[in-house]
């Protein structure tokens, strides 16, 4: 076995076995989905395999109210959604929330 030291702080020393792999596990990095590309996903899927709400909910593992939630995100006005869908998807931070769209939804 190899040790490899390291110095934290002035009180603090760790000691790490080099032969191990993967000593220090990191958090994969997170991505954020664009909710109107997975609003848009949802209900492509609902209409090629012809499942209703509850059934999309099922399949997805989700709630129904969830997934009503996220549908009635393309009530939005059609250049909203044009706009939000240019911004891509796959995040590196949330660059829209659902949360900020559902109150858009109740304005209009």
């Amino acid at each position: 076995m190899k040790w490899r030291l390291d110095s934290v702080s002035q009180r603090t020393i760790l000691w790490y076995d080099t032969t191990r792999s993967n000593q220090i596990k990191r958090k994969p990095k997170t991505t954020f989905r664009n909710p109107i590309i997975l609003a848009r996903e949802m209900a492509l899927m609902m209409e090629m395999e012809e499942l209703s709400r509850a059934d999309l909910a099922r399949k997805l593992v989700l709630s129904r109210a969830r997934v009503t939630q996220m549908l009635n995100l393309l009530g939005l006005p059609e250049i909203l959604i044009t706009e939000i869908e240019e911004l891509g998807d796959y995040w590196d931070r949330q660059l829209v929330t659902e949360r900020q769209l559902r109150m858009r939804l109740s304005k209009d």
